[in-house]
């Protein structure tokens, strides 16, 4: 006798996975490294980028949360509201847990706002693991670089001023590209490279390819 669907059993295995999925994309992005950094290497880990994890940890996030809305209000509403109204109830004749859970989860909330321990050492240490990834080589030459064209990469000092001087000098190594209006980002993508390898190839002499002396560079914000 062939059974029905199950929507309860599918939905429960849909939270296993979804759940799942975000747990392991939350970990990867904790330790990931700064996006300046991860784009500009093309990071990988199991075959996908930082933005690439950072896409999957939001779409799971919001399966998660579909399915979440499904189980709670289709499968097990009443159940769910029966629960709720004996346990408010509970709770309002013996409010201590509710007060505790209340006080614990402003606790979280200001104390990360403000630096507190021991939530601070938690960003710490996810920022200590991100910062462990750069090495100045590794570095653009100006903040997020790859996201210039190669017009406005021109106007970087030590880059002459003349995009269609650093097209020939790409194609000149054997790079595909279309227009000086292509980021690096695009070109990188079109030669199977990194935008750190496209960008050797036009780099000033004197910096290696690997910036200038004393150049800063902005943080961004994973």
């Amino acid at each position: 006798m062939k059974k029905s669907f199950s929507w309860r059993v599918f939905i429960s295995f849909g939270l296993f996975i979804a759940l799942f999925m975000m747990l392991v994309s939350g970990v990867i992005l904790y330790i990931s490294p700064h996006g300046r950094v991860a784009n500009w290497t093309d990071w990988q880990i199991i075959g996908l980028t930082k933005r690439g994890w950072q896409h999957q940890h939001i779409i799971f996030g919001f399966s998660f949360l579909i399915l979440s809305l499904f189980h709670l209000f289709f499968i097990n509403w009443k159940a769910f509201l029966c629960y709720l109204k004996s346990k408010t109830s509970a709770g309002l004749n013996n409010p201590r847990e509710l007060l505790v859970i209340i006080a614990l989860s402003l606790l979280f909330g200001t104390g990360t706002y403000f630096g507190l321990q021991p939530f601070s050492s938690v960003i710490k240490l996810g920022d200590s693991i991100s910062g462990s990834w750069e090495r100045q080589e590794k570095q653009p030459p100006v903040p997020h670089a790859e996201l210039m064209n190669l017009t406005q990469l021109a106007e970087q000092p030590g880059l002459g001023g003349d995009a269609a001087a650093l097209k020939a000098k790409l194609e000149q190594a054997g790079l595909t590209v279309v227009s000086e209006e292509q980021t690096l980002t695009e070109i990188a993508v079109a030669n199977k490279m990194t935008a750190e390898k496209v960008y050797e190839f036009i780099a000033p002499e004197e910096t290696g390819g690997h910036g200038r002396p004393g150049q800063g560079f902005g943080k961004r914000s994973r």
